[in-house]
């Protein structure tokens, strides 16, 4: 009997593998049992449902979304500093002497277009000039008619 219970012991004992297998078998088979669970279509619409009233879940999905724009525009921004500096710098050098020849040419057009509206407004401030000279004439002589209406009574 000694025998026989010695023997048991050793195989009794489960060695460190065996022990590891356990708990992935079991987190397994709840996995696999929840999976099922979700798979059948009544269950599955009423986990969803139950999901979307959720408030915490609608929150952390709106931070997901915030976190995940975020992201996108700062690489966006990112590629576009890129890209436009790159573009900046090659045609730069090439501009460089048109721009500055457009821009002499503008200035002379800019300059003779102000030298046009200068003139323009000299004329129309002569106009009004004459004009209001005409109205002071006017009323002078309608106060000297009025006066010697008044005197003559």
């Amino acid at each position: 009997m000694c025998d026989k219970d010695n023997q048991s012991l050793p195989s009794q004992q489960k060695t460190p593998k065996q022990q590891t297998v356990v708990p992935y078998a079991l987190a397994g088979g709840l996995v696999g049992a929840s999976f099922g669970y979700l798979a059948s279509p009544e269950n599955g619409k009423k986990i969803v449902n139950q999901f979307s009233r959720s408030t915490f879940v609608r929150a952390a999905g709106r931070e997901v979304m915030r976190t995940a724009q975020d992201l996108l525009t700062e690489q966006a921004m990112f590629a576009l500093r890129q890209s436009a500096t790159g573009y900046m710098q090659k045609y730069a050098g090439n501009n460089a002497a048109k721009d500055q020849e457009m821009a002499s040419n503008d200035l002379e057009n800019n300059q003779h277009h102000f030298q046009e509206k200068y003139e323009e407004l000299k004329e129309e401030n002569k106009d009004l000039q004459d004009n209001l000279q005409r109205i002071e004439e006017k009323l002078n002589k309608l106060l000297e008619v009025s006066s010697q209406k008044g005197d003559s009574t």
